[in-house]
């Protein structure tokens, strides 16, 4: 019983640290509305940047306004997997953040 109880207590722990990690930098929301897509859709609205899915990536321009979520060093590019081009008429043309 006694070795039983001591493999409990390693395991439990064990288990304990590894929840207390914080290894993972996460960044503050930013609690406005955020436009991202996810790889093959289109832009959708969400209430914040903790709310986008992961693989989504930020839309920007147009009517969607500027980067919000990508950091301060983001900018708004052309999102090379639409139709539609900024030079050929598409004013409101979604972008991506870089």
């Amino acid at each position: 019983m006694n070795k039983l109880a001591t493999t409990g207590w390693l395991l439990g722990a064990l288990l304990w640290s590894a929840c207390g990690s914080d290894d993972v930098k996460r960044e503050p929301c930013v609690e406005r509305t955020v436009f991202a897509r996810s790889p093959t859709g289109d832009c959708t609205s969400y209430a914040s940047s903790c709310d986008i899915p992961t693989g989504y990536r930020e839309c920007c321009g147009g009517f969607l306004g500027g980067c919000v979520a990508s950091g301060e060093d983001a900018r708004c590019v052309d999102d090379p997997t639409d139709s539609c081009t900024p030079g050929a008429g598409g004013a409101d043309c979604p972008g991506v953040c870089e």
